[in-house]
């Protein structure tokens, strides 16, 4: 009896002797396409269909530049209304300038200045809202290629994110958020689109920031699958202002952008400051401002028609010499002949005037502008005058001007009362 249970102990060892050889085998066998791969060059956990790796390759990009987009077909918008009409909420489907695709944080460089003479800009990515991200994409490269052929220095798309992650602009960016993304990237002007479905058809809006302090614009249209490019372009020319203008006022000359990018952004608190790296030795790429002509002369005839309960006529004939303290005050000190309306007859006296002027301008191409006066004076044997005045002034030439007050109110302080007129003049000015 005990030899049947020897050998069934030793079956029993050499079936467990043989199942761990067994699995030795298969740890082997499972081991050797790894082995096999790591041969072959490929580095280990990467892709093993384009020979690119996670770990230090190059990843492919199905977009890899502007350029590669000029041929991708735009896809058409869908039918629905995906975004409405308000262009969404605030968050987009392509986010690449806030960083959130851009893989890291991208380096920020200053605009090449091999030509300092052109104005800057730079094109945030545009958002897009419930439809293919390719489209945004498409849009901003249509937006870049157009602001340079329009005569603009355009930032490249890394430049930009760059700028953008310096800031830690949020995305969309509001047209604030797109002038303060300009500022640290010394650029002059700052664009952005936001693209949306509605009907069948791709609304695109077109926002514009420009550091003279003008606008922020903008321009919205619809465009299909076919004409998307040629939409964009056309928008983007409306709002964008020409690389020669720029509106900027003398107090705002520090607003103007450099090509050094910030330091810090503190420097934001206080555009106008002078931080370091901006002093006198920057080189200045303005356009230069036309010369402030400071002094003017101007001769004036005026109908004094009284409106208190006597009625009187005067006239007056007289000039005036205005100094420019800014473009758009000025005080003047003015003489005139006066022929005024006596108890019995006509009498003849001279009016002594000190005026103050502000100027509201109503155009960006004409020079029309609001003149506001007030001014105090006095008129011998009779007493103080008080006159105030509105009207509409329109310099002919950068040598010559003329206008007209059409809302006149004099007061004429006599020693026994005051008479009211209103009166309506006619001016030339000659300006050096």
């Amino acid at each position: 009896m005990t030899e049947p249970a020897h050998s069934t102990h030793a079956l029993g060892a050499t079936r467990g002797w043989l199942g761990a050889l067994g699995v030795a085998l298969a740890l082997a066998l499972a081991a050797l396409p790894a082995a096999a791969q790591t041969d072959d060059g490929a580095t280990p956990g990467g892709s093993s269909e384009g020979g690119a790796d996670a770990g230090g390759g190059a990843a492919t990009d199905e977009f890899p530049d502007d350029d590669g987009l000029s041929d991708i077909e735009v896809p058409d918008a869908p039918s629905t209304d995906s975004g409405g009409d308000s262009g969404g909420d605030s968050g987009g489907d392509s986010g690449g300038e806030a960083g959130g695709e851009s893989g890291g944080e991208a380096e920020f460089e200053a605009p090449d200045e091999d030509e300092p003479d052109r104005m800057r800009m730079l094109v945030v990515d545009a958002a897009t809202f419930g439809i293919d991200p390719v489209v945004g994409r498409v849009a901003s490269a249509q937006m870049r290629e157009t602001g340079a052929a329009v005569g603009y220095q355009v930032l490249t798309q890394q430049e930009t994110i760059g700028a953008a992650q310096q800031l830690q602009m949020p995305y969309p960016p509001t047209p604030a958020d797109l002038w303060r993304v300009s500022w640290v990237a010394r650029v002059h002007r700052g664009a952005f689109a936001r693209i949306w479905a509605h009907a069948g058809q791709y609304v695109i809006e077109v926002t514009v920031a420009s550091l003279d302090g003008a606008g922020p614009f903008f321009a919205r249209g619809t465009a299909g699958a076919d004409d998307l490019r040629a939409v964009v372009d056309q928008l983007l020319r409306t709002a964008l202002p020409a690389p020669d203008t720029w509106n900027r006022s003398p107090g705002e000359e520090a607003a103007e952008p450099d090509a050094a990018p910030v330091d810090e952004l503190g420097d934001l608190d206080d555009p106008a400051g002078g931080g370091e790296g901006q002093g006198d030795a920057q080189e200045d790429t303005r356009e230069p401002e036309p010369e402030l002509r400071r002094w003017a002369l101007t001769v004036q005839t005026e109908a004094v028609i009284g409106a208190s309960q006597d009625f009187f006529y005067n006239h007056l004939v007289g000039a005036r010499l205005d100094f420019r303290i800014t473009p758009t005050i000025l005080l003047g000190a003015y003489v005139a002949y006066a022929n005024l309306n006596a108890r019995n007859d006509r009498a003849h006296n001279i009016l002594f005037m000190l005026q103050f002027e502000n100027r509201i301008r109503i155009s960006s191409d004409l020079d029309l502008t609001i003149p506001l006066r007030g001014a105090i004076g006095y008129l011998p044997f009779n007493g103080p005058v008080i006159r105030l005045a509105a009207g509409l002034n329109y310099a002919v030439s950068p040598d010559f001007e003329i206008g007209i007050d059409l809302l006149t109110p004099t007061f004429w302080i006599l020693p026994d009362r005051t008479a009211v007129s209103l009166d309506i003049g006619i001016e030339g000015s000659v300006r050096f």
